[in-house]
């Protein structure tokens, strides 16, 4: 079974932004020089919905437009 670019993209969104990596995240950007200016709540909550998106992108089955299935 063959993954689509979307899910494919999914699965990396749903890892890179795992709850866990949070402190990960912070530290890198602290070392670029460019810290994130956002508490740990609301970075946190951003963490959250980057990770459903991630899911939903995943999980979500191929889109079939009504013309694909005229023959």
């Amino acid at each position: 079974m063959n993954m689509l670019a979307r899910q494919k993209l999914g699965a990396v969104v749903m890892i890179m932004f795992l709850p866990i990596n949070g402190p990960l995240w912070r530290m890198s950007m602290e070392s670029l020089g460019s810290p994130i200016p956002l508490g740990e709540l609301q970075f946190m909550l951003l963490s959250l919905v980057m990770f459903c998106m991630g899911a939903v992108m995943l999980m979500a089955p191929k889109l079939r437009f009504p013309s694909d299935t005229i023959e």
